[in-house]
Formats: C-alpha cells, structure tokens, sequence
C-alpha cells in the first residue's frame, strides 16, 4: 500500500507562495481603501454636527415661541454654564430665561445640552438669543474641517430666524 500520494488533484491547501501573493494583494488594496473611508468618516461627523446644530437653532426658536420666553443657545466647555467664547466646537446649551436676566444662572431652565461632532465651529457671537416672536441677532455659523482647517459649511442665521447656506470658502 502507498502512503504518499502524488496525484496533484487529492492535494489541498495553498503554497507558501500563494499565500504570500495574497497577502501582498490585500495589504495593497488596504493601503487604497482606507485614507478613503477616513474621509467619508470626517464627511460625516461634518455633516451630522451641521444637522445638530440647525436642529438645535430650531429647537430653541419654536421654545422660545411656544413659551413666549427669551431662549438662548450658546456654547458650553462644560455641559452647565455658557462659554465665554465664539467657538461652539464644544457642546452647547439651550436654555430658557426665567427670570429675564440675560444670562444663564441658577433661575434658568436648561431645556437641553447637546454635544458637537467636530471641534471645529465659529460664530460672529457668543450666543443666540431667541425672543417669543422668534427673532434673532443675525449671524454666521462656519463649520470647518478637523483635518484641513478649511470651511465645509457656512450656515447665516437670519435675524428672523431662519438658516440659510452660503457657499463654504477660506480657512477658520
């Protein structure tokens, strides 16, 4: 009886050969695939913080109008209190003022807290006020790239408070 046989159809397997071809061609088509999908990823969080952040302008104009209160949304380092900044690359707060004073303090209801996607964001102001007829102070919103520091989106806000988009050009 013969234990070895040699017939190359009752062989299985690959050669080392083969398999290193094939590992070559995976890592090669890798190397292509994946700057892509970083992009995209970028593409995205770049899109969804715009979409946040027009909900959030939204949100606070119809509370503002269905209370018959000033509302405000403004930036937050800190998820309680408003930043003292025009960079709303962090979260931001919508809150509603009860007692008329202006600015946000332990009389004020905060509706809600809602975080950004990208840490890149500018504005002209350091926060929006929404008066109960749904007015506001014009201004311009410019969401930039995390990796390039280029603009992606330039959002105005209206001082009737509607959002707009202009074309999307220059640096932070």
């Amino acid at each position: 009886m013969n234990l070895f046989i040699n017939s190359k159809e009752h062989q299985q397997g690959f050669t080392l050969i083969e398999m290193l071809i094939t590992i070559a061609v995976a890592a090669i088509l890798l190397s292509i695939v994946v700057p892509s999908f970083n992009s995209i990823i970028e593409s995205s969080k770049e899109r969804t913080t715009r979409d946040s952040l027009v909900s959030a302008i939204y949100s606070a104009k119809q509370q503002a109008q269905s209370e018959r209160v000033n509302v405000y949304l403004c930036s937050s380092n800190d998820g309680e209190s408003c930043a003292d900044t025009t960079d709303w690359g962090s979260d931001w707060l919508i809150y509603q003022d009860d007692d008329s004073s202006g600015d946000l303090d332990e009389d004020d209801t905060i509706i809600a807290n809602i975080s950004s996607k990208t840490d890149a964001i500018t504005s002209e102001i350091k926060e929006v006020k929404f008066t109960p007829t749904g007015h506001s102070l014009a201004n311009t919103f410019k969401i930039c790239s995390n990796t390039d520091n280029a603009v992606v989106y330039k959002m105005v806000l209206s001082r009737m408070g509607r959002i707009t988009y202009e074309e999307a050009s220059g640096d932070c």
